[in-house]
């Protein structure tokens, strides 16, 4: 940053006041350069992401997740965590454009796709199946089979990366080629099986279901993050499609390729069937849209059965047997009762994340959209819908705090206990999330990256920064209770992951 050139008055000629002038602001304006870089690319926060990659994340996510979990194991959620740990950063090296960041994790992805399983003649085309784990087992029917949400979530990101690679505007080598090529042909075998008929039909019927039509706990109708995942890959697929460098595939049979198209036709009515738009006149952004998705849907559902409990007391105590101190016993301490239901309640904001990833994919892609799969602009989503998302997380999420921000459990507004005796059938004994247990969604899940929407946001995002490292007393209690993967008491490794997940989305987004 350049001084600015006093010219026209005899006192600043003076050889003594220029000397004054020099020592009063010269700090000034190197404090300003300073604070000005520290959020851009190149700057001292994504020096910092990088330097946890190169100095454990990538060595644990090449061991621990993928050599052990995936390759040894059969453990598919390996892949569910890899999109979580790296998507925000995947998003920065895209702005920031590193090229030869970007190529180092598809060499990750890359290992990944040795563990795909081999179709059949009845279903044809690669697949990650689940052979072991924590999770899959023959109690909740995944075992040996393929785990969909765990497919969708790593083909999101690996969609992303070889987008980004195909779109570099520096010159790919073979391996960035072959990886690009490799992605986007495993990424339409899936899309292509996910695709058939039933899978249509089954899209049609929920579309047309209103949130009344759900009487039960069931989730047969709702808008998952599953087909949010595949708007997502089709939206990465499209941009590759039209990118520079596009790879050389067999040709997509015209059959083929209107298949994806109506399915894509099918998931994107789906969603804009169930995003909710309502204009706050009076609200904490004085008059703004605020957009929801699922609205009313997930009432009676079991995880939100305690949407409407606020109290600090743990509806459901986990306690050990006295026989088997590894085995627990579930205390039911307070009923879930009709009160407890909110009739508004959509997802809860830490599967919302996904948002952050789709809108922007579907930003980026709009135009590719629309060549590849022949779209009109009524059948994307609005330009500005997710102006209304990121509206949605100041106005009713955010608990307006800024020196001590918390946001709540569900994207409605909604902050009772979620997933109180949780089971996703692994027979494990979990007591839920208290009011606000889910806060630190905020900093892990890339909501920062609209700031571009939601100046607040961004400066949000600036008071983290210094929270999580702060050594006030009252700050440190703070990220303690409410954000405890940043505090100091938290094992390394969970430290570790949980910068790496939080500081990109202040990169290139953030400005003092």
């Amino acid at each position: 940053m350049s001084l600015p050139l006093f010219t026209g008055a005899k006192w600043a000629k003076s050889s003594a006041f220029a000397a004054l002038l020099l020592v009063l602001v010269l700090p000034i304006y190197d404090a300003m350069a300073g604070s000005d870089v520290t959020f851009e690319c190149g700057g001292s926060v994504e020096s910092e992401v990088w330097n946890l990659w190169d100095g454990k994340v990538s060595s644990f996510l090449s061991q621990t997740l993928l050599q052990e979990r995936l390759l040894k194991q059969g453990d598919v959620y390996a892949l569910y965590d890899f999109q979580t740990y790296t998507h925000n950063m995947v998003a920065m090296a895209r702005r920031c454009e590193r090229t030869d960041r970007l190529r180092d994790i598809s060499a990750l992805v890359g290992v990944a796709y040795t563990a795909l399983d081999s179709g059949s003649l009845l279903s044809p085309g690669r697949r990650w199946v689940c052979h072991g784990g924590s999770i899959c087992n023959d109690r909740n029917r995944l075992i040996d089979n393929e785990v969909q949400l765990c497919s969708v979530q790593f083909l999101g990101v690996a969609s992303s990366i070889a987008n980004a690679l195909a779109s570099s505007k520096t010159e790919l080598g073979d391996g960035e080629r072959a990886f690009v090529r490799n992605t986007t042909q495993i990424v339409i075998e899936h899309l292509l099986r996910w695709s058939d008929d039933q899978a249509i039909r089954s899209i049609q019927r929920a579309k047309l279901a209103s949130f009344e039509d759900v009487e039960d706990g069931s989730s047969a109708l709702f808008f998952t993050d599953k087909p949010l995942w595949m708007i997502t890959i089709y939206a990465e697929l499209a941009g590759i499609l039209q990118s520079k460098n596009k790879p050389s595939l067999e040709e997509i049979s015209p059959t083929d390729m209107a298949r994806l198209s109506r399915h894509l036709s099918e998931l994107l009515q789906f969603m804009l069937a169930r995003i909710s738009l309502q204009h706050d006149s009076n609200g904490r952004l004085g008059s703004a849209d605020l957009a929801d998705v699922d609205r009313g849907y997930w009432r009676l559902y079991a995880d939100n059965k305690y949407a409407g409990y606020e109290k600090a007391e743990k509806p459901v105590v986990c306690a050990p047997l006295s026989t088997d101190k590894a085995r627990f016993n579930q205390d039911v301490r307070v009923p879930a009762v009709h009160e407890f239901v909110r009739e508004s309640i959509g997802w809860d904001i830490s599967h919302a994340r996904r948002l952050v990833h789709a809108l922007d994919a579907l930003e980026r892609n709009r135009q590719a959209l629309k060549d590849v799969f022949h779209l009109r602009d009524g059948q994307l989503l609005p330009v500005d819908i997710t102006n209304a998302f990121a509206n949605t997380l100041v106005a009713r999420v955010w608990n307006g705090d800024e020196a001590q921000p918390l946001f709540a459990n569900y994207w409605s507004g909604a902050n009772g206990w979620y997933r109180v005796a949780y089971d996703n059938g692994t027979g494990a004994c979990q007591e839920g999330y208290p009011p606000f247990g889910l806060t630190d969604s905020f900093l892990t899940g890339g909501y920062i990256a609209w700031t571009r929407y939601q100046p607040s946001i961004g400066s949000l995002g600036q008071r983290f920064y210094e929270l999580i490292d702060s050594t006030k007393t009252g700050d440190a209690t703070f990220v303690a209770k409410y954000y405890a993967g940043f505090g100091k008491s938290a094992n390394a490794q969970n430290r570790t992951l949980s910068r790496l997940m939080f500081l990109p989305s202040l990169v290139g987004v953030v400005t003092q």
